[in-house]
């Protein structure tokens, strides 16, 4: 299992006047609360095996009251005052704000081991340790969907170096020491000038694109990293088409922590459940189905290349 000392932390940045993450949530739905909903089944989630989530936000006593009105649990909400000077309406721009957490984590403002989630996760069993950072490679659905030459080029291009077998690695879960954010975080402040400059060219915004040049080159410093994709232990899945071929859903339930982007509705309902994670993946399998039999005409997440799109409906099992 992860080390007893390791922390695990969710972020949740309110600014609705610049926030234009919520394109994939139904009309007439207040986001914030899904999102405060999902960081409640984290919360339950890691309750369930003895573990404790904590939600960094820069709202905490909104969050509370919110808790309170929604009839959900109490768990660990925590304010931190962020301090990075992100572009305004920029995609994905509460996301970018991660950032600022790595800085803290680096700083042993959390604790000494730490971990950061993304809030449409679900944390199914243990998670076991790692002798250095644990990431999630993703490499296999970015290459494919925009073009290795062309990812790798943005990553140069940010990091302002080359870079050796360069990956790209998902945000919705990195865990390690304080020593290993600090570092990471050095590289981020290195990084966030180019990244800036070249916003407009790049095949993608958000924190991702920073975090994947930083962690490549921590990399290369010498940073052990263990990936917890390959291990199987971290999977995303996605009900939406999508631009890679993924594997059936049936193939991913024995991952520990399992993150459902395109479901953060479904998410934010399973908070009003007793946490069972094989009754959850029952009732997911369900909606999923149909989910997938009626699909909704893609919209735009962020803005794209002009390319014809080769779109893989996702399948729930092999047969």
């Amino acid at each position: 299992m992860i080390p007893n000392e390791t922390r695990f932390y969710g972020l949740l940045y309110i600014d609705e006047q610049n926030n234009k993450d919520h394109s994939d949530l139904p009309c007439g739905v207040d986001p914030i609360d899904i999102y405060i909903m999902c960081a409640s089944l984290c919360s339950k989630a890691f309750r369930a095996i003895g573990a404790a989530f904590h939600l960094i936000t820069n709202k905490a006593e909104y969050v509370r009251r919110r808790l309170v009105c929604l009839g959900l649990e109490d768990f660990a909400v925590l304010h931190h005052d962020f301090s990075l000077m992100v572009p305004k309406k920029i995609w994905f721009y509460s996301a970018h704000f991660k950032l600022d957490l790595v800085k803290a984590f680096g700083l042993g403002q959390f604790g000494k081991r730490i971990g950061l989630i993304d809030l449409d996760t679900v944390l199914l069993r243990r998670l076991p340790g790692s002798a250095g950072l644990a990431v999630y490679d993703i490499s296999d659905q970015v290459f494919p969907a925009f073009g290795k030459h062309r990812v790798v080029s943005d990553l140069q291009l940010v990091s302002g170096r080359p870079l050796s077998d360069p990956r790209w690695y998902g945000g919705e879960f990195v865990a390690g020491s304080a020593m290993e954010f600090a570092t990471i975080s050095r590289h981020i402040d290195s990084c966030w000038p180019n990244y800036i400059k070249y916003l407009s060219s790049l095949h993608h915004v958000g924190d991702e694109m920073i975090m994947s040049s930083a962690l490549n080159m921590a990399r290369a410093d010498g940073v052990q990293m263990v990936d917890y994709g390959q291990a199987g232990l971290v999977a995303r899945w996605w009900t939406d088409r999508t631009e890679h071929k993924q594997a059936p859903f049936d193939a991913v339930t024995g991952a520990a922590l399992l993150h459902l982007p395109a479901d953060k509705v479904f998410l934010s309902q399973e908070a009003g459940y007793q946490f069972d994670p094989e009754m959850l993946l029952s009732r997911f399998r369900r909606y999923a189905r149909k989910k997938i039999a009626h699909p909704v005409v893609d919209g735009a997440v962020e803005p794209l290349l002009s390319r014809p799109r080769e779109l893989f409906t996702p399948r729930l099992s092999s047969g």
